[in-house]
């Protein structure tokens, strides 16, 4: 975490994470995806960075301009690995945030009226009857955070008889008009709530963030007589619409036996093949960062130009295309595996995808190694309001004197103390080692 003494445009933001990344000697092109909000900002800095690892990308491929004469495969190659290198996606928290406020629009002075009685709740002539009920105030909320609102309204619907009676006793707090809006707007947007506390825990996947997102939305759309969740299950397919055109969300369901089986119309065969060319370029980039080694060059199988005239005349007799050209198998054993999952058994919502690449590790080398970093892409970026919480526990009023680098020592221990036990005994016996050899 670093501070930020300029104005945060596309550029500078560039310029800041390649400084980071420089620091953790963190190479350019071992960036993949970049997890963030929709701020207009962030999204022109990664179509930035995109273009920065295509320009590294080109250096490496230059070749001088006679080799694209009459070499059309060459210019094709190169086309490719043009293409886009780093991924946005957007987090599912704030995108989820954006479905409920598409929703909400609608209702804006009903939840207007309901802040007002809340607000009035705190005056002091009514805190007697709370204490004597023991019953918490209603929470009061920040207009950017839809979650609070929920907390408030299911204030009210957890303690409905109290407020019928307070209601009763003083109008300003009368409730009455709006009991059915406040059960519908409860039960509609509980499916909301806790898929939102759902993708906020350590690391969400793309895979189980979209568990997730269907398990919401199921349960908005099992209230037809609900007025609120016919816009709220529109505006929850419509955004997830929009994180399904991303291509490393897509190799996310294309790994995964919850999505992709057998007669799965998860993705469209078209979708599926851009998506494999984006996994096969995905392991061609990790071969190439890997050092002492020679890139293993992945080929997409090419239809065949030519059969022998026995397959022709087997083809005029039986009908259908011609055989494909059988090939090595250690040419095709990545794309045989990466074709077979379409052929994948159907698992439940709660199968571990993660085990499922651990144990292939053996047997399907190239293709667990790519699924376990696609399976490593965060959903959400849950992870840095998390650090910003902490950097408001670590650098309160009394420490306000802290070096920028003793801030940053505290914050990587306690950002990450879940490591501490397998650092220490390290640093513990390469501390041993210095002495011996002193």
């Amino acid at each position: 975490m670093i501070e930020l003494n300029e104005r945060q445009t596309a550029k500078y933001l560039v310029q800041k994470i390649e400084e980071v990344l420089k620091e953790y000697d963190i190479a350019l092109e071992q960036v993949l995806t970049v997890t963030c909000d929709n701020g207009a900002n962030m999204l022109a800095a990664v179509k930035e960075l995109d273009k920065h690892v295509q320009m590294i990308t080109a250096d490496k491929l230059f070749v001088d301009e006679d080799d694209f004469e009459n070499n059309d495969e060459l210019f094709n190659d190169l086309i490719n690995e043009l293409s886009t290198k780093v991924s946005l996606i957007r987090c599912a928290v704030h995108t989820l945030q954006l479905a409920v406020t598409d929703a909400i629009k609608a209702v804006d002075n009903r939840i207007r009226s309901l802040t007002n009685v809340a607000k009035n709740c705190r005056k002091m002539s009514y805190k007697p009857s709370f204490d004597l009920k023991n019953i918490p105030l209603p929470p009061l909320y920040s207009r950017t955070r839809w979650g609070g609102i929920f907390e408030m309204i299911s204030n009210f619907y957890d303690h409905e008889d109290f407020y019928r009676d307070l209601g009763k006793q003083f109008k300003e707090l009368d409730l009455l008009e709006n009991w059915g809006f406040i059960h519908d707007y409860k039960n509609a947007f509980q499916p909301v709530y806790v898929a939102t506390k759902e993708m906020q825990g350590q690391h969400v996947s793309l895979g189980d963030f979209y568990i997730h997102w269907l398990r919401c939305m199921m349960h908005v759309k099992q209230q037809p007589r609900n007025d609120l969740t016919k816009a709220l299950g529109d505006s929850l397919e419509k955004r997830l619409h929009q994180l399904k055109k991303n291509l490393a969300f897509k190799a996310a369901l294309l790994i995964d036996p919850r999505f992709n089986y057998i007669s799965s119309v998860v993705l469209t065969p078209d979708e599926k093949a851009e998506t494999r060319k984006f996994i096969i370029s995905t392991s061609k980039r990790i071969e190439s960062l890997k050092p002492n080694q020679t890139t293993q060059q992945l080929k997409i199988p090419e239809q065949p130009t030519a059969t022998s005239s026995l397959d022709d005349f087997m083809t005029s007799l039986f009908g259908g295309s011609p055989p494909a050209v059988l090939q090595s198998d250690s040419e095709n054993t990545f794309l045989k595996q990466l074709n077979a999952l379409d052929l994948e058994t159907h698992q439940n919502y709660k199968y571990d995808i993660w085990k499922h690449w651990i144990a292939r590790k053996d047997s399907h080398p190239e293709l667990s190694e790519i699924a376990l970093t696609i399976m490593t892409v965060p959903a959400t970026q849950v992870s840095v309001e998390r650090a910003f919480s902490a950097l408001a526990l670590v650098l309160s009023p009394a420490r306000t004197k802290l070096s920028v680098q003793n801030l940053a020592s505290i914050l990587t221990i306690k950002l990450n103390e879940e490591l501490l036990h397998e650092v220490i005994p390290k640093m513990s016996s390469c501390q041993k080692s210095k002495s011996k050899s002193t």
